[in-house]
């Protein structure tokens, strides 16, 4: 059996967080907190996301007389940050897809400002070098974006392969 005088010499705060850990634990919990919102806002890295709103494939020939596969797809680059961006031009990473041309709808140029929470439609051309490629390979949707802090290059999310349908048929024209 423990003495009352051990227990009155043991220190009833062993264990207990004390108070300059419990607000470094404060701070913590607020920087992680900020650096969230932060980031949720667009300020550091732009968060875009698209939708496509349609697409065609078509082949052609050129001057020289050689087969030419394009697909037109419509898409639409949505800004998710509660900040706006920036648009300062549109490409793929594709080792099958080639960007030809980008046009937005409604007409205009780049740079484009894009509010938060709205879409900005715009159709792109590719030239399909390598139809096996283009089909196997998840093409990214990549645009520079002009932030308060300078410009930046981020692909844009999509939960589909948006390319793959309109690539599909227009292969399919050109089975060569």
């Amino acid at each position: 059996m423990i003495s009352d005088d051990v227990w009155a010499r043991l220190d009833p705060r062993v264990g207990m967080v004390r108070g300059i850990a419990y607000g470094r634990w404060v701070s913590a919990a607020i920087a992680v907190l900020v650096a969230g919102v932060t980031w949720m806002s667009g300020a550091i890295v732009p968060q875009l996301s698209h939708d496509m709103s349609g697409g065609s494939g078509a082949v052609s020939q050129d001057e020289a007389g050689r087969r030419r596969i394009e697909v037109d797809i419509g898409l639409q680059i949505v800004n998710e940050a509660w900040l706006p961006a920036t648009v300062t031009a549109v490409g793929v990473r594709s080792a099958g897809l080639t960007l030809r041309s980008v046009t937005l709808d409604g007409g205009g140029a780049f740079p484009r400002s894009l509010p938060p929470r709205t879409r900005m439609a715009l159709s792109l051309v590719l030239g399909v070098t390598d139809c096996r490629a283009a089909l196997s390979e998840d093409v990214p949707l990549v645009v520079e974006v002009e932030q308060w802090w300078g410009r930046t290059t981020a692909e844009v999310r999509s939960e589909e392969r948006w390319h793959t349908l309109s690539v599909e048929s227009a292969c399919r024209l050109n089975p060569s």
